[in-house]
């Protein structure tokens, strides 16, 4: 990973990288991201999970489309199903496989984090990552649904760009 981050730098000189430790769990990790990118004077925040290889000019993409939530989705297994994590909601607000898996899709679906391009506004706005867990401590909802649902539900878009799959290691 530190390779890889290495290259966004030199490539892009006036980048910020910032690496959370991973033994944080996952959304504590996120917000100690989030607290250093607010920080900042950076305008956007790329998201980028460890065993994850983005296509080549993945930020680059993402940048020109200028939304303010946007992600290069990654694969996933659900079942005996793999595909992308990028979901949508049924008639009765489950999760179910988004498709098609082409092009640019949204403006309303619900993705993985990692991958993910977030503008400013859309970092201040929709607060810090959060899980949610049952009484027994079993995950019910992960971070990046619960960011997702958040930001639908302060109005901003969710989009995702399946030519920019990432690779999952």
């Amino acid at each position: 990973m530190q390779w890889l981050l290495g290259a966004f730098v030199r490539l892009a000189p006036n980048v910020e990288v910032d690496i959370a430790p991973c033994t944080y769990p996952l959304e504590h990790a996120r917000n100690v991201q989030r607290e250093a990118f607010l920080a900042s004077r950076c305008t956007h925040m790329f998201l980028l999970d460890s065993g994850k290889i983005p296509q080549p000019f993945t930020i680059q993409r993402l940048l020109y489309y200028d939304l303010p939530i946007v992600t290069a989705p990654h694969p996933t297994q659900k079942g005996h199903e793999i595909g992308p994590m990028v979901l949508d909601r049924d008639g009765n607000g489950a999760y179910v496989q988004h498709r098609p898996w082409t092009g640019m899709q949204g403006p309303d679906v619900v993705v993985g984090c990692g991958g993910m391009l977030l503008r400013r506004d859309a970092v201040e706005a929709v607060g810090p990552w959060r899980c949610e867990y049952d009484e027994r401590g079993f995950l019910i909802r992960s971070e990046d649904f619960d960011f997702c649902d958040r930001a639908h539900t302060l109005g901003y878009e969710v989009w995702a760009d399946f030519d920019l799959m990432q690779e999952h290691l």
